[in-house]
């Protein structure tokens, strides 16, 4: 599964990819910004849990909207 967004982040146009990557299993999605990677998000019994990069632009509210399009395409 792969969901493509195109975006702008302040003033700069941005192409996010949220990606369930071959082989690490469970409901695992990498998020990449411009081809770089800026974290993970799984989710467990008790929800959602994420470990952003730290340097990353997403905010918590990018982070909703990125668990509402999992949820929509999976």
């Amino acid at each position: 599964m792969s969901i493509h967004i195109f975006t702008v982040f302040g003033d700069k146009p941005a192409h996010v990819e949220i990606s369930a990557p071959l082989g690490v299993g469970g409901a695992t999605y990498y998020v990449e910004i411009n081809n770089a990677y800026h974290g993970r998000l799984w989710k467990t019994s008790n929800g959602w849990e994420h470990d952003l990069h730290p340097t990353t632009i997403l905010q918590g509210d990018d982070v909703a909207v990125i668990i509402e399009l999992i949820e929509r395409n999976v």
